[in-house]
């Protein structure tokens, strides 16, 4: 039983992971588009803290969607300026290049 909630979990996360490769190569090659903005929001808003979650609660039987979704809305408000913060006293700065790679190390 452990076991597959552990494997719709990995789905979920893989499928986080390919969006934001996706995000990665969209930003990389069409530098104003929209599908910027689609990926862009939840790859800032919801993934990380999704990520986050994921990993401090391992099984999804031990809290429902809306906790869960609501948390790692929560999580990545608080997590993304900490990276941008972390950054900041880096020699890259604060730019779109950093922020997307750093963004995309945490959550991978």
């Amino acid at each position: 039983m452990a076991n597959v909630l552990l494997r719709k979990l990995r789905n979920d996360l893989v499928l986080i992971n390919l969006s934001g490769t996706v995000l990665v190569i969209v930003i990389t090659f069409f530098p104003s588009n929209v599908l910027r903005i689609v990926l862009g929001l939840p790859f800032l808003l919801f993934f990380p803290g999704y990520v986050f979650i994921a990993a401090l609660f391992l099984r999804k039987g031990q809290m429902d969607a809306i906790e869960r979704g609501a948390l790692s809305f929560g999580m990545s408000i608080a997590i993304v300026p900490l990276i941008g913060l972390a950054l900041n006293y880096t020699p890259w700065g604060i730019r779109l290049e950093p922020i997307l790679y750093s963004v995309s190390a945490f959550i991978v």
